[in-house]
C-alpha cells in the first residue's frame, strides 16, 4: 500500500538534484503548468508531460516553500504502513512514538523522510486545499511547520481546524468557489463544456494569485521559527523496524526505543487460555483426556505464567511513573502486596479487597504461579470432589476454572488498576472482543486510549 507511483520526470529530477520525490512533486504541483482542465470527472487532471526538465529544475531553484500532507521522518515507511493498516481494526498495543514531533517533523527533518499521502493526486489536487503543514527547503535542509490547530468545540463535542498562519476567510472563499465549480462538473462533450473549461482556468489563475502571497508569508514564518528551533529531533540513521509493542523517541539526535512487555504477556495469556479451554472442552472419555492432558496442562501453565507476568509488568510501569522515589523499595515485594500498596498510595485502598473479584483471581493466580515456578519435588495427596478423584495439579496448580476465567478477569484487573491510577485504559486489552470474552465493568467507567 506504500508503493507510490511517481512520474518519470519527477524521479529523474529528484535523483539529479538529490532531493526527495515528494518535494520535487510538491514544487511541480504548486509552481508549474502541470494540469489539464475539465478533461474528465474532475476539474483537473495532472499531466507532468507538459513540464520540461529545465522548467522544473528552475522552479526548484526559485521556490522554497511547498504545502503537502504531513511529512514523516525517523520511522521506516513499512512500520507506518503496517500500523496504519492495523489501526483500521483497532487494538494497536502501544503508541508508535513518545512525542508527535518524533514522527511528524516540526522544524528540521531527518534525512529519512517521506510523504504520508492521504489521497493520490488523481483523487485530490493538493493545491485546492491548505494542509496541516508546510515544508521549506532552506540551504539544503528540509524543514516542516504546522499551519493550523485543531480547536475542540466543548458544546458540540466536534472540532475544527483553525489556522493562525493563513487567513481563514481566504480558505473558506476557496472552498466556496471550488464547491460551485464541482457541482456539477461539466464533462467533455457535454453542453457548455467550453465555457466551463475557461471558468476552471480562471479559477486556477485566481488561486495562484491567492496562494502566492500566503506562501511568501509562510517563508517569513519559517525564518522566525528557525531562529527559535533546535535540531534535537534530527537523526540521520536509517530507522529500525519496530513491532507493535515498541515506542521510539529521538532526543538530541539519538534514537531510543522502549518495549512494552505487558501487552505481549496479555496476548500470550489469552491465546494459551483459549487453547487450554478448547482442548479441555473437546475431550470425551478417559482415553482422550489422557491423550491431551499434557498439552492441556502446558497451555494452562503458560497462561498462568504469562498472566502474572502481565500484571507485574503493568504495575511495575505504573510504580516507576507515579512513584519513582520508592520504586526500588517496592520492586521486589510480592505481587499481591505490590498491588494493594499501589491502591493505598492512590487513596483507593478500600476498593482493593482480595475476597472479591477480580482481586480474588489475582491472589489465586499468584498462588498457582508460585506453586509452578517455585516448585518443590513433593508428593501431594489426591482428593475426591463430586465423586471424582482429582490431583493437586488439577485442583491447585493448574485449575481449569481459574485459567478459563482469565479471559474475563485479566482485563478487569487492568481496568481496576487504571481506574485507581486515574489513567486511560490501554487499548490492547480490547481486541479480546473478537474472540468472545467480556468484562463486567460499566463501560462508562472505561477510559479508552485511542492510538
Amino acid at each position: 500500500m506504500w508503493v507510490v507511483k511517481v512520474h518519470r520526470l519527477i524521479s529523474s529530477v529528484a535523483k539529479k538534484m538529490s532531493l526527495p520525490n515528494w518535494w520535487v512533486e510538491a514544487i511541480a504541483i504548486e509552481y508549474t503548468d502541470c494540469r489539464d482542465f475539465a478533461t474528465r470527472d474532475e476539474i483537473w487532471t495532472f499531466n507532468f508531460d507538459k513540464v520540461t526538465q529545465k522548467s522544473l529544475e528552475e522552479a526548484i531553484r526559485s521556490y522554497k516553500v511547498a504545502m503537502r500532507d504531513p511529512i514523516f521522518h525517523n520511522v521506516n515507511s513499512a512500520v507506518i504502513g503496517h500500523r496504519t493498516l492495523r489501526n483500521l481494526f483497532g487494538g494497536i498495543p502501544t503508541p508508535l512514538c513518545k512525542d508527535i514531533t518524533d514522527l511528524i517533523a516540526e522544524g528540521p527533518m531527518s534525512n529519512y523522510n517521506f510523504l504520508f499521502k492521504v489521497n493520490s493526486i488523481d483523487v485530490w489536487d493538493p493545491k485546492l486545499d491548505f494542509p496541516s503543514h508546510f515544508q521549506v527547503l532552506d540551504e539544503g535542509q528540509i524543514w516542516q511547520w504546522h499551519t493550523r490547530e485543531n480547536i475542540p468545540n466543548i458544546d458540540t463535542g466536534d472540532s475544527k481546524y483553525v489556522s493562525s498562519k493563513i487567513n481563514n476567510e481566504i480558505i473558506e472563499k476557496i472552498r466556496t468557489h471550488l464547491a460551485d465549480l464541482r457541482n456539477p462538473v461539466i464533462k467533455p462533450g457535454e453542453k457548455l463544456h467550453g465555457g466551463f473549461k475557461k471558468k476552471v482556468e480562471r479559477f486556477y489563475r485566481w488561486l495562484d494569485d491567492v496562494r502566492r502571497p500566503i506562501l511568501i508569508d509562510l517563508w517569513e514564518v519559517h525564518c522566525k521559527n528557525k531562529r527559535q528551533c533546535n535540531h534535537s529531533k534530527v537523526t540521520n540513521i536509517v530507522p529500525p523496524l519496530l513491532s507493535h509493542f515498541e515506542t521510539f523517541t529521538v532526543d538530541q539526535g539519538t534514537m531510543s526505543t522502549m518495549l512494552s512487555a505487558a501487552p505481549i504477556f496479555f496476548r500470550s495469556t489469552i491465546e494459551h487460555a483459549l487453547e487450554a479451554e478448547k482442548l479441555t472442552s473437546s475431550t470425551k472419555g478417559p482415553m482422550e483426556v489422557v491423550d491431551k492432558l499434557d498439552k492441556i496442562y502446558q497451555e494452562r501453565a503458560s497462561a498462568i505464567v504469562f498472566a502474572s507476568s502481565c500484571l507485574e509488568a503493568f504495575i511495575n510501569g505504573l510504580y516507576s511513573e507515579h512513584f519513582p522515589r520508592i520504586w526500588k523499595d517496592v520492586e521486589r515485594i510480592p505481587l499481591t502486596t505490590k498491588w494493594k500498596l499501589f491502591f493505598e498510595l492512590k487513596g483507593k485502598g478500600d476498593t482493593f479487597e482480595v475476597s472479591r473479584q477480580p482481586f480474588q483471581t489475582l491472589v489465586q493466580l499468584v498462588h498457582s504461579r508460585n506453586s509452578l515456578v517455585h516448585y518443590k519435588n513433593s508428593f501431594q495427596k489426591v482428593k475426591i470432589s463430586n465423586d471424582r478423584v482429582i490431583t493437586h495439579t488439577e485442583e491447585t496448580d493448574l485449575p481449569r476454572e481459574m485459567v478459563s476465567n482469565l479471559l474475563q478477569r485479566l482485563p478487569e484487573l487492568i481496568e481496576n488498576l487504571c481506574l485507581a491510577a486515574d489513567i486511560m485504559v490501554p487499548a490492547w486489552i480490547y481486541p479480546h472482543q473478537e474472540v468472545g470474552w467480556c468484562t463486567s465493568l460499566n463501560t462508562n467507567k472505561r477510559k479508552l486510549m485511542r492510538q
